[in-house]
């Protein structure tokens, strides 16, 4: 198996790591590497990424408003060298700009799979509701994390206390509508039927 390249030994890089990751996070990083690198070739292209989205239960966009397809726009947007692919260092900075991002102007599609794949470590294709607290608290402080899972929880009509990637994507992307701390509506009103009942944001 091809290891992920490490990253470069420059000042810049390891202030970045330094200062948003430690080394617990930094394994669990390389691990959702490893498996979205599917050609173990040290990169992750389209194909990869829409394999990981299949296997989600997530179906992007054949074409987008830029006349690409979905998958090819997550790429475009964090692709650093402009080689269609992602490799291990560029795969951490983004990892670390939206970490970090307290403006909204980061691009977050990679980021929101990304962070959904550390979570569930098994690979299952669902968070529980623990994980999913501790995804919303990194992202959005105790007190929008409490006031989001009551919300979704409590419409947890099957008792299993799950979260798919697509309902996922839902409530990250209500949030992200609304960046004044106030309660994202579209969240608040989620249902676990698991039916496709929801819709994704881009």
């Amino acid at each position: 198996k091809v290891e992920p390249t490490p990253l470069p030994s420059t000042e810049k890089n390891s202030n970045m790591e330094a200062d948003a990751l430690d080394r617990v996070e930094l394994d669990a990083l390389q691990k959702v590497f490893e498996r979205l690198d599917r050609k173990n070739d040290g990169k992750i292209d389209r194909d990869e990424v829409q394999q990981q989205f299949e296997e989600l239960g997530y179906k992007p966009r054949r074409c987008t408003d830029y006349g690409n397809s979905e998958v090819e726009d997550i790429i475009w947007e964090v692709d650093e060298d402009c080689d269609g692919a992602i490799d291990w260092e560029n795969f951490v900075q983004v990892y670390i700009r939206c970490r970090r991002d307290k403006t909204g102007h980061e691009p977050k599609r990679l980021y929101n799979l990304i962070e959904f794949m550390i979570h569930d470590k098994d690979g299952s294709g669902n968070v529980n509701e623990d994980e999913c607290m501790e995804i919303l608290y990194h992202r959005y402080g105790k007190e929008m994390m409490q006031q989001m899972t009551d919300d979704i929880f409590k419409n947890d009509k099957d008792g299993d206390n799950l979260i798919s990637f697509q309902e996922f994507l839902t409530i990250v992307g209500a949030k992200g509508k609304n960046d004044k701390g106030t309660e994202p509506k579209a969240a608040a009103g989620l249902t676990r039927s698991g039916k496709g009942g929801m819709t994704p944001r881009r």
